[in-house]
């Protein structure tokens, strides 16, 4: 289930969520709702990273009312002790913030889009100085497609941004000055939708995706990898079928990184199968992982360790269908199974993880009946 996220919203009453937020909260150990100030407008939350035990980011997109003017992308902020928001410019169109990254307190990028014209977007991304979020315009795209998906933030002089323009996959670098265009390897390459780039330094760095056979139509999963100097392709194996999607990657070590998504063309679960790979420092490989409910899509990853790594997303009930709901699986260092989701049942995507290794809390994030929902586990 690779959801597009827009097609996620309904039309639920917000004033419902906090009697959701009450049940849910109470309804499992392990993974608990965290108490977060709501927008009072439908709001999904799309990205997520966390720096320290005490710093760490969500952003995302709120939708007002018909007639409203639309509102500005929408952040939260965790100091350790409660989650805050953040407010980010008004930008006066349609927008949203789909991953964030922060290398210091003081420096954060976060990044998405925004809907210029009726068929026209532009990549959007957004500074934080430690006071207050900023549009940064050097380097943007425009285009019937253009955004971008993913971020990671190394130092307030390095940092890279990967996505899709009207041209194909969009590779983005800053330099401490202005954000510029980066060849990508493989012209073929799409970005994978999610959090797509992660690095366990700036000589380590993972962006995962597909790439399209353009004799043979045939999709297959594909890495691109940085060591420092250039940019390289990484095959990644396959599942035996044609239609792999890799959404989201995390890099733990030069010879440790996860990525996860979805095996849609699988028999062996209904509507598809979750699809994990692991690299240990030579190839990618296939990881055995559960596929509960029907129709899975795994949109984030995130570790606090190598035995202690969790991948999210979300799944229906049964193949007959049902809410959808959010999908929690764990990796202990031997096997990966599937954790308990403790929003019951309702309403709840999760479209992003972040964990750092030693951190108090790892964090899941996504939509609960429209509003903002932070997953916490400690």
């Amino acid at each position: 289930m690779h959801y597009m996220y827009r097609g996620l919203v309904s039309v639920v009453a917000l004033a419902s969520a906090s009697v959701l937020f009450a049940s849910a909260a109470s309804a499992a150990p392990g993974w608990t709702v965290e108490t977060v100030p709501q927008t009072g407008n439908n709001t999904l939350l799309l990205g997520a990273s966390a720096r320290t035990s005490n710093d760490a980011w969500a952003v995302g997109e709120q939708f007002a009312g018909a007639g409203q003017a639309p509102p500005p992308p929408v952040s939260y902020h965790w100091n350790g002790t409660a989650w805050s928001l953040v407010g980010t410019p008004t930008l006066g169109v349609s927008s949203a913030l789909m991953a964030v990254s922060a290398s210091t307190a003081t420096d954060a990028w976060a990044v998405g889009f925004s809907i210029l014209g009726r068929r026209d977007h532009g990549t959007l991304m957004e500074h934080w100085n430690g006071s207050a979020w900023s549009v940064n315009s050097s380097g943007v795209v425009t285009g019937s497609a253009a955004q971008l998906n993913g971020v990671v933030d190394l130092s307030p002089a390095n940092a890279w941004a990967v996505g899709i323009g009207s041209g194909g996959a969009l590779l983005e670098h800053w330099n401490g000055s202005a954000w510029s265009s980066v060849t990508i390897p493989d012209p073929d390459f799409s970005v994978g939708a999610d959090e797509s780039i992660s690095a366990s330094s700036a000589t380590d760095i993972w962006v995962a995706g597909t790439t399209v056979n353009t004799t043979t139509g045939a999709t297959s999963a594909e890495a691109l990898h940085f060591n420092g100097t250039a940019w390289a392709v990484v095959p990644m194996q396959q599942p035996g079928t044609n239609t792999p999607t890799i959404g989201a990657v995390t890099a733990i070590s030069a010879t440790n990184a996860w990525a996860v998504g979805e095996d849609i063309g699988a028999t062996s679960a209904p509507g598809g199968s979750t699809l994990i790979e692991h690299w240990n420092g030579t190839s990618w490989s296939i990881v055995p992982s559960p596929t509960p409910g029907a129709d899975p899509g795994l949109t984030g990853v995130a570790a606090r360790g190598s035995g202690d790594v969790y991948a999210v997303g979300n799944n229906l009930p049964s193949i007959n269908g049902g809410v959808v709901q959010g999908l929690i699986l764990r990796w202990n260092g031997s096997t990966w199974s599937q954790d308990t989701d403790p929003t019951d049942g309702t309403y709840s995507p999760l479209f992003a993880a972040a964990a750092v290794p030693g951190a108090a809390n790892e964090w899941a994030v996504g939509t609960l009946s429209n509003a903002a929902l932070i997953l916490s586990h400690s």
